[in-house]
């Protein structure tokens, strides 16, 4: 099979296509209904569309207008949602920046979107204080304006095909790229997913996917345009699997989306008695998804679990397949085409490969998103107009095809079965990264001649590791951490190198060319050689000759030393973040394991998920311990 689609009728006007009238359509018909839950504060549709139309005001009285983009500089909240609707009533694209990530990163982006304006609050709006002629607006300001429809009336000449969202990804040439997401691409996936996955007043959606993941999208527009309730997970909250399931047992939560690895965690971190029957269905992606987990999921609860795939650049997902309950379950497919989605399965030449041949997945249809922002040479590299095309006659001649980089094969019915990357970028933990962006970052690094970052190991032992060889005159030894600290500034954790080695040179192939494979092999090779060998038993520590607590135990080095073992790590730095050293659901239970061994404590696992990195983590055991040992 060469060629897998799904179209739904499209209906004729651009309204039926925007956000702002679908929105407005549905908040005048239920005003009272919740419409958002965070905490003790419960919004109704009505007060919610007030403060979405005065921050929409705002923008406009400060020159924000039809084609423009604002900031969104705010934790997980309810203020984050009006914020992201305020800007897209008032016309613009919003581009949300995690509060979290180093300085330098976010003045980046700024400089790369070039915003009209930033919607944040009082306590942040100084990280912005150097950009000149920028409009930053807080939450009080935004209050002051009067919540007319004015926004609304004065985008006479608004169109389904305007961006709504601005999704950065990581880059390739050290610059992260910015997907541009129109009305029409966002509504058509909302469509899709009310259509399989019907939602209405009786709902709640849990918000708590990272601003910077387009899954925030569907976990805010998708309920709301249904009159269903979003519940906001607390900020920092959305790895501790305690919060979760309080939320989604007292809030009455009935749709999720979970990330393959949030999915695992979740489920080995509670009773493995308690059930999740309140949940009537259940979305997960962005890693593979195996069929143990599948079959996990399915013995807890008797909601549905849809598997769902799809590059950023064509808005949320593009196929989608139910999962069955089947005990025999052996390979977890992505399914096929959602509605007004085509996709082609094309070999290295761009022809059509035969039924049931791999080749890579190149996406077109509604969702497909405008492009890269201000990356004309990249647009052009990765959407594909028919033109283009040649050898796929089928394609329409005002279509763009994305190119998306992966790799899979078509079983009869239509379904796709995912077989992996065809270019460099990885998925480390469910996110996807261009080690491109990391080497380019490296090589700004002080006394970095040269750069080169692969990825090594697979499923959730995958990590990176860089390779940097020092300018003339440079001492290697104090290299490698001088580049940490400085990539942690430059970058977010989990884009940051769990080894960084010194190389005299880079090796190349034959033909001249950097010679990853054999840096792959080194960075294994590497790795098994420098993690300590797992100890057959180790007597507990903290203890003193009379059996009481070691008030002078350093916790931290026995957190480090733990760490090491269970990461396969050489070190950890005090500010080091679990998961992003390569922790997974597994290795919290085995570090806590054999810390309540080590440290005679009773640690629970919510400890390690609510203070990953190590210094709050060995706090909290100090914490824990202060109350006693246990018998």
């Amino acid at each position: 099979m060469t060629t897998v689609q799904a179209s739904a009728d499209r209906p004729s006007t651009d309204a039926d296509h925007r956000l702002d009238a679908l929105l407005l359509e549905r908040w005048e018909r239920d005003p009272a209904l919740p419409a958002i839950v965070s905490g003790q504060t419960v919004l109704t549709v009505g007060e919610l569309r007030e403060r979405v139309l005065r921050t929409a005001t705002a923008l406009r009285a400060h020159g924000v207008r039809a084609g423009d983009r604002v900031v969104i500089h705010h934790d997980r909240s309810v203020e984050f949602v009006v914020a992201v609707l305020g800007a897209m009533f008032a016309g613009a694209a919003h581009v949300a920046l995690g509060v979290d990530d180093p300085p330098q990163r976010t003045l980046r982006a700024v400089q790369d979107c070039a915003p009209r304006a930033v919607l944040t609050n009082s306590a942040l709006r100084e990280r912005f204080s150097d950009v000149p002629d920028l409009v930053v607006l807080t939450d009080e300001e935004c209050a002051t304006y009067p919540p007319t429809l004015e926004p609304v009336r004065d985008a006479s000449d608004a169109s389904a095909d305007d961006p709504v969202a601005v999704i950065h990804t990581s880059g390739s040439t050290g610059r992260p790229k910015a997907s541009l997401i129109s009305h029409r691409a966002l509504v058509s996936r909302i469509k899709a997913l009310q259509t399989t996955h019907r939602m209405d007043e009786r709902d709640r959606m849990l918000h708590h996917t990272v601003c910077t993941f387009d899954m925030h999208l569907g976990e805010l527009y998708w309920p709301l345009l249904a009159g269903a309730t979003v519940v906001i997970a607390a900020p920092g909250r959305h790895r501790d699997a305690d919060h979760l399931a309080e939320l989604i047992r007292d809030q009455g939560i009935t749709t999720v989306y979970f990330g393959v690895s949030q999915l695992e965690l979740f489920l080995l971190t509670r009773d493995p008695a308690e059930r999740y029957d309140g949940l009537r269905q259940v979305l997960t992606g962005g890693e593979v998804l195996g069929p143990e987990l599948v079959k996990r999921f399915h013995s807890r609860s008797t909601a549905s679990l849809t598997n769902i795939y799809g590059p950023s650049e064509c808005t949320i997902y593009c196929t989608a397949w139910v999962l069955p309950r089947d005990p025999d379950l052996d390979t977890v497919l992505i399914g096929p085409a959602i509605q007004d989605t085509e996709l082609w399965i094309l070999d290295e030449k761009g022809t059509p490969v035969a039924d049931g041949e791999p080749g890579e997945l190149y996406i077109g249809g509604a969702g497909v998103a405008l492009g890269y922002l201000n990356r004309p040479e990249l647009t052009a590299e990765r959407f594909l107009d028919a033109e283009r095309l040649p050898d796929v006659p089928s394609v329409s001649p005002d279509s763009r095809l994305y190119r998306s980089g992966d790799l899979v094969r078509a079983r009869p019915d239509g379904a796709l079965e995912f077989l992996g990357r065809a270019d460099r970028q990885v998925k480390i933990r469910g996110i996807r990264i261009e080690p491109g962006e990391i080497e380019e970052t490296a090589k700004r690094c002080t006394g970095v001649g040269q750069a080169a970052v692969v990825a090594h190991g697979s499923g959730a032992e995958k990590r990176l590791a860089a390779f940097v060889v020092p300018e003339e005159g440079v001492a290697p030894g104090s290299l490698p951490s001088s580049v940490r600290e400085a990539l942690l500034t430059w970058l977010p954790p989990y884009m940051v190198p769990s080894a960084i080695e010194v190389a005299d040179e880079l090796p190349l192939t034959p033909n001249g060319k950097l010679d990853r494979r054999l840096l792959e092999t080194w960075a294994a090779k590497r790795s098994a050689e420098s993690a300590p060998a797992r100890p057959v038993q180790r007597a507990p520590v903290g203890e003193s000759v009379d059996g009481d607590l070691d008030a002078d135990l350093d916790v931290e080095s026995v957190v480090s030393e733990v760490w090491c073992e269970v990461l396969q790590v050489s070190e950890v730095g005090r500010d080091d973040d679990f998961f992003d050293l390569g922790g997974d659901s597994f290795k919290v239970l085995r570090v806590v394991e054999t810390l309540r061994e080590r440290l005679r404590a009773d640690i629970p696992l919510a400890a390690l998920l609510l203070e990953p990195t190590a210094a709050d983590f060995s706090e909290e055991l100090r914490r824990i311990m202060a109350q006693g040992p246990t018998d």
